[in-house]
């Protein structure tokens, strides 16, 4: 800039004052610009830092982060960087930095967001057909069910065992109740036969006429009676009193009656061999059938000391090889595995009844 005042003699200095004037007055300004940009705390962007700092307090020791980036894997949480790992995400805010430098008030750039129209060209749909294997058995026919029925193989495993040694225990000492140490009955025991009330007196007890109920008893609605003579009374000394309606032998050894019951029955698979698993506790060996032909199992179990019983036979949904198949008494249930003559999935372990009709009429 130029001033022409070359005309004034007062005023032939005035530009060089003015310019040196005003030089003075901004940069009088600078020093203390600078000392409120060296005061003022700025925001540490480090990861894992965070801080507040300052210029003049910023130096090679200053900031701890983590110069890698976060990572999130199985619930685990931490840092590329070093080998920490925490699951609690509060920890891992907390994790202490592995490098140390200088604070930087410099924001770390976004990342980049995928055009989504690029993605959508990028993309290739694949379509694929699943490729089921499909059974090729053997057998092309079912075989006839009046096949004859095979025993399968039978083992006694070492819980069973104990129980039934615990079980004979027993057994003896209850027996020992109704009989003398020689075997015979004792003298004073009770008929067992319903409604009886006759006692052991001797041999000639055996051959006496037993006059009992054949029936059960019955309660309802304050009546009680017996279903074999049906003489209703509400006195319940007067039903025990009634005398018995059929005559026999007197019984002094309490029978041993089992009772038939529903169990609960699983069964699995594998490849080649069906598992069906009957829960009846305690079963007698000796007393325990199980046969099969190819297409049928027959199932007889006496457990709970012979107290139970058991007894069903299984249309089997596909051919399986008797031969081939075994029998396992546990102290809980009885297993009994089944080999597949085909090696293929079972949907059902029963032949439905309708199929099962069918093929039979055949």
């Amino acid at each position: 800039m130029r001033v022409d005042c070359s005309g004034h003699k007062c005023c032939a200095q005035q530009p060089v004052l003015l310019i040196t004037y005003n030089y003075f007055k901004i940069f009088s300004t600078l020093p203390s610009l600078s000392i409120k940009m060296s005061s003022e705390l700025l925001t540490c962007y480090n990861k894992g830092c965070g801080m507040k700092f300052s210029f003049d307090d910023n130096s090679d020791s200053s900031c701890v982060y983590h110069p890698g980036g976060p990572i999130f894997h199985d619930a685990l949480k931490g840092w590329s960087c070093c080998k920490k790992r925490v699951s609690d995400f509060t920890e891992f805010l907390n994790i202490k930095g592995c490098t140390t430098g200088k604070h930087s008030n410099v924001k770390p750039p976004e990342p980049v967001k995928p055009d989504k129209n690029e993605i959508t060209h990028q993309m290739i749909q694949v379509t694929s057909t699943p490729n089921h294997k499909s059974p090729k058995p053997t057998v092309l026919e079912r075989p006839p069910p009046d096949e004859p029925f095979v025993d399968l193989k039978t083992t006694v495993g070492a819980s069973l065992r104990t129980q039934l040694e615990k079980l004979k225990i027993v057994e003896d000492n209850s027996t020992a109740e109704d009989s003398a140490a020689d075997g015979s009955i004792k003298v004073g025991t009770s008929c067992h036969n319903k409604g009886c009330k006759t006692s052991y007196e001797g041999e000639s007890s055996l051959t006496d006429t037993c006059v009992y109920h054949s029936g059960v008893p019955i309660f309802h609605e304050g009546m009680k009676y017996w279903t074999c003579c049906q003489r209703k009374t509400s006195d319940f000394d007067a039903f025990l009193n009634q005398e018995g309606c059929e005559t026999g032998r007197h019984n002094f050894i309490k029978p041993k009656v089992s009772e038939e019951k529903q169990v609960r029955v699983d069964w699995h698979q594998t490849s080649s061999v069906v598992c069906v698993s009957i829960f009846a506790k305690v079963a007698m060996p000796e007393e325990t059938r199980v046969k099969a032909n190819q297409t049928h199992l027959n199932v007889e179990i006496l457990y709970e000391g012979g107290n139970s019983s058991y007894s069903k036979t299984f249309v089997l949904r596909e051919v399986i090889d008797p031969s081939k198949s075994d029998v396992k008494l546990l102290g809980t249930k009885v297993e009994i595995n089944l080999r597949k003559v085909d090696a293929f999935s079972w949907s059902t372990l029963e032949l439905p009844q309708t199929t099962a009709d069918q093929s039979q009429g055949k």
